[in-house]
């Protein structure tokens, strides 16, 4: 079939695409409201099928028209009140607009396509001969067309631009989906599958041949953008020509004033003109997200389980090209909670959970990522099975699984060819695993982490880069050489000083480690994984010279063996002699530079001679010829022009045999006296130091900055009243403590420092002086003396009377519009009219004050508790009134954990969210929050998260 205008044809078929994806969601929502029709939203589904029957006539495509007109009869009744919708009739709606889809996007061949399948039902519908035994028919004639939107395929390609047609699955392959599936019997009953899933060789002939016949869809080429932004677009260009012919004019003079007026110009017209540019590419990731009700509702009705599918952050934008690659991996992981998370309802009853099991997708911006989050209450996954499974395929040793910490073991889903199928099934066994699904989104730049607690559910956390063309990164040296480390896989920068090394490293069993925060580090030297000389960066002459240390570790340095005291390596170690030569252990150049990275589930230090700027990159790929280096995940130009590669540290991880050692009795001793410390001390607190005044010393919480910029004090303008200075590409808003508070001007120095916050989604720096210091305190703070707009409370550190500055409400003072685009967290009502109640468990007066403070400003009654133990009792006396529950973690009495697992033990408590909000950020601490069944967790003093999450959570219940 040929048409005379393409263009027309391409428009009408992006209309109806647009309108078919709507109407999938609108019929889903009509489904849930039955009886209670929504006469506007059925109108809207209605006037959709009538513009596609209406385009579909004026450009000849008779099956497109008819399939459209038939399905428009239908809404037509439901409009009209004479019919109402039930699962069938919308099931028969859904299947026609599969249909339709199919038959637009192959819209040259959609004339020969036999619709007589979806014809008859729609209308026996409309005549009101339509029985329920009928609904099954169309199932069963038209199953290729249904296979598309109702069971989608995720078999996931490595080229960065995925393509939708989507093959069958492939029947002999062992269900690498199943890894979820965490019951012991069926694991037993491997080898037992049943006779009925041998493969049958004429259904491979029949793949084989839909393959053939099937016809590839067009990957999209269009994408629609604001009038507004390409007006933006078209000043930019118009800014950046004048700014040329000013160069231009400008060369061959000696005005060099002048040249670097034009050049700054220059920068700023280029940084905003990038800006703009990758926002044409930025889509709603709403776009992905809308095709899951669907997919759930289809899948759970298959399966005989009842599943809530709950979607927030629909309108978090997207690199286009990242959405387009993440639609398959989500999809496996959306089918995977459905299939294998979630119990069967007698299964949930039984164990005090609810018939309906509940998946949460969620998206939201963290850290200048984002973070897509797919939670469900189901069954969890084992660990332990998963690790017997693992060892029995071969693919792990015992004493590989003895060091693992929990965590570790629920993440072995991700090995390559690991899997506990048990049977193959058609909505299972496509082979595609887990590990593709990583695999896919590691080429994203991405980075998956599971947390899963047996019996209470799991936790998928995906974290990718807003846009695959530029990624921040960390610059560091080995070997003369720079490297960059994706931001997204930096978790913080670490210096050991000399005199510390002794003290801080050590081995345990072979592996040299680091202890953080109660926690062993496995370190690796950067130049031993990618095959350069050791060097390390001598301060003093500017220059690299050769390391001949065989260690990392001083030679006095603890060390242990892995499991008992047998260990060969500690024999060894303590019989190494004493060296003669001079040791330089205590030179400046012997500090530890270890920057530590997070792949998967584990975390290690990567010893590098030195750590550089944070700078934004463009990615540019590797040459064929470097495509087998694993270690490596693309490269980039630096300013100087020359070449830096970019490190792929779970490849780095792999080529060192990397082991965590969690699992140690080593790991265990100071995991037990971390625990003894915190609960012999009061909660630590992280702050940031400095001063404003050469008299006066302030305080911020640590977790709230950014970073924290050196500048000249000529960098400072004044636009519009304003204090500025250009910031990466852009103006960065400034501010000063005394601004607000009633204090000290800001020093009169030539040098300042800028620490740099983000604040109601804009970045904003505070004006400060040196020294600066980062430390954690367990002092009290007197929230009344020195309280103050602008200033929450003091303490005093090191002799020193220190204020607390309270950056949120000096910025909404200062900036009060940056708060019109952010929600306003007024408290929501009750069924009876009353403001929610939340019950708040907190040990610390100033803590507990400051967080009640927030709750009420928003219309939220409060109860207060000391400790567990007495949040426990209220909760018990008022548990017909409490809608939330915001507990500490290290309390008297009872702490945040046993007070979150007592909770969920009480089935009376069922559905009640709790927030962990704690100063304990690790993602150990998380991970144990979430595995008692703690909701969210949220540091202390991050106002803006902390009423986001209880906003979304009241909006939930209410």
């Amino acid at each position: 079939m040929e048409f005379e205008d393409d263009e027309i044809l391409q428009g009408f078929i992006e209309e109806s695409l647009e309108h078919l994806a709507d109407i999938e969601n609108d019929l889903l929502t009509i489904e849930e409201g039955g009886a209670n029709i929504d006469e506007e939203l059925v109108n809207k589904v209605f006037r959709a099928a009538h513009s596609i029957k209406g385009g579909a006539g004026f450009m000849g495509l008779t099956s497109i028209q008819e399939l459209s007109h038939a399905s428009e009869n239908v809404l037509g009744l439901i409009r009209s009140k004479k019919l109402i919708p039930n699962p069938e009739i919308i099931n028969v709606l859904l299947l026609a607009s599969d249909q339709l889809r199919q038959m637009i996007e192959d819209v040259q061949n959609s004339n020969e396509v036999d619709i007589s399948a979806h014809l008859d039902p729609l209308n026996s519908i409309f005549d009101g001969t339509f029985a329920q035994a009928a609904a099954a028919e169309p199932k069963k004639k038209a199953t290729a067309p249904k296979k598309k939107a109702a069971e989608p395929v995720v078999e996931i390609e490595p080229e960065p631009e995925p393509t939708v047609a989507e093959p069958e699955p492939e029947p002999e392959l062992a269900e690498e989906e199943d890894v979820l599936d965490q019951e012991d019997e069926e694991i037993e009953e491997e080898e037992d599958i049943p006779a009925t899933v041998v493969s049958n060789p004429q259904r491979i002939q029949d793949t084989d041949q839909a393959k053939k016949s099937t016809p590839a869809t067009k990957v999209e080429t269009s994408i629609r953008v604001n009038v507004s932004l390409l007006d933006s677009l078209m000043t930019l260009a118009g800014e950046l020509v004048l700014s040329r012919n000013q160069l231009l004019q400008t060369i061959g003079t000696d005005d060099f004033r002048n040249a670097e007026t034009v050049g700054q110009r220059i920068d700023l017209i280029t940084s905003e003109l990038q800006e703009a540019i990758m926002l044409t590419r930025m889509q709603p990731i709403g776009n992905v997200f809308n095709k899951f009700p669907r997919v759930v509702r289809d899948l759970s009705k298959k399966l005989a389980k009842k599943i809530d599918l709950t979607i927030v952050g629909k309108d978090v934008e997207l690199d286009k090209t990242i959405i387009e690659a993440i639609n398959d991996p989500l999809t496996h992981l959306i089918r995977n909670s459905v299939d294998h998370g979630i119990e069967m309802p007698a299964e949930r009853k039984k164990k005090g959970k609810p018939e309906t099991g509940l998946v949460i997708l969620k998206a939201y911006h963290e850290a200048g990522q984002v973070v897509i989050e797919i939670r469900d209450d189901g069954k969890g996954i084992d660990g332990d099975a998963l690790a017997a499974s693992a060892v029995a395929k071969g693919l792990l040793t015992a004493d590989q699984i003895k060091v693992m910490s929990e965590k570790e073991k629920v993440n072995l889903i991700f090995l390559p060819g690991f899997s506990t199928a048990a049977k193959v099934t058609d909505v299972s066994g496509r082979g595609v695993g887990m590990d593709v699904v990583k695999t896919n989104l590691d080429q994203l730049g991405g980075h998956v982490d599971i947390l899963s607690e047996v019996g209470l559910g799991t936790t998928i956390s995906i974290k990718l880069p807003l846009t695959l063309a530029i990624i921040p990164c960390q610059i560091i040296m080995t070997g003369d050489e720079r490297y960059a480390i994706p931001q997204v896989n930096l978790e913080e920068l670490l210096r050991i000083p000399a005199n510390q090394v002794k003290e801080r490293v050590e081995r345990v069993g072979d592996a040299e480690v680091v202890r953080l925060r109660g926690n062993l580090l496995p370190l690796i030297r950067l130049s031993d994984v990618i095959g350069l000389d050791r060097t390390f960066w001598d301060d003093k002459d500017q220059t690299f010279k050769e390391d001949r240390r065989e260690m990392i570790s001083d030679r006095r340095s603890k060390a242990s063996p892995l499991f008992g005291t047998s260990d060969k390596s500690q024999s060894e170690q303590q019989q190494r002699p004493n060296r003669s030569v001079i040791d330089r252990r205590y030179a400046a150049s012997s500090a530890l530079n270890i920057v530590v990275v997070s792949t998967g589930a584990m975390k290690y230090g990567l010893v590098v001679d030195r750590l550089l700027d944070s700078e934004e990159i463009v990615i540019k790929p590797l040459g064929r010829h470097l495509q087998q280096c694993k270690g490596y995940a693309g490269a980039t130009i630096m300013g100087d022009g020359r070449i830096a590669l970019i490190l792929d540290v779970a490849n780095l991880a792999r080529m060192s045999n990397l082991t965590s050692l969690d699992g140690s009795d080593r790991a265990t001793e100071i995991a037990h006296s971390m625990e003894e410390a915190i609960k012999a001390k009061k909660d630590k607190q992280a702050l940031l130091i400095f001063r404003s005044s050469e008299t006066e010393q302030f305080a911020v919480p640590l977790n709230q900055v950014e970073r924290i910029e050196k500048i000249k004090a000529s960098d400072i303008e004044m636009l519009g009243g304003k204090r500025v200075m250009k910031y990466r590409g852009g103006s960065l808003s400034l501010i000063r403590v005394d601004d607000l508070a009633m204090v000290q001007p800001l020093a009169d120095y030539d040098n300042l420092l800028v620490i740099v916050f983000n604040v109601a989604k804009h970045n904003v720096g505070l004006l400060a002086i040196g020294p600066i210091d980062a430390l954690e305190i367990t002092a009290d703070i007197d929230d009344i003396t020195l309280k103050q707009p602008g200033i929450m409370g003091s303490l005093i550190i090191d002799t020193h009377t220190t204020m607390l500055v309270n950056i949120f409400e000096l910025v909404q003072n200062l900036f009060p519009d940056w708060f019109d685009s952010i929600e306003v967290f007024d408290a929501v009502e009750t069924t009876d009219g009353s403001a929610p109640t939340i019950l708040l468990a907190e040990d610390s007066n100033f803590f507990r004050n400051q967080v009640k403070g927030y709750m009420t400003e928003a219309g939220y009654e409060v109860i207060e508790a000391e400790d567990g133990q007495i949040a426990w009792d209220l909760l018990q006396q008022n548990r017909e009134v409490i809608s939330m529950v915001i507990t500490d973690i290290e309390m008297p009495n009872m702490d945040g954990f046993q007070f979150t697992k007592t909770i969920r033990s009480d089935p009376r408590f069922t559905g009640l969210p709790v927030i962990a909000l704690t100063t304990l950020a690790a993602e150990e601490d998380v991970a144990k929050g979430i595995a008692v069944g703690v909701n969210e967790y949220h540091l202390k003093l991050d106002k803006e998260k902390l009423m986001t999450s209880v906003h979304h959570f009241m909006k939930q219940r209410y």
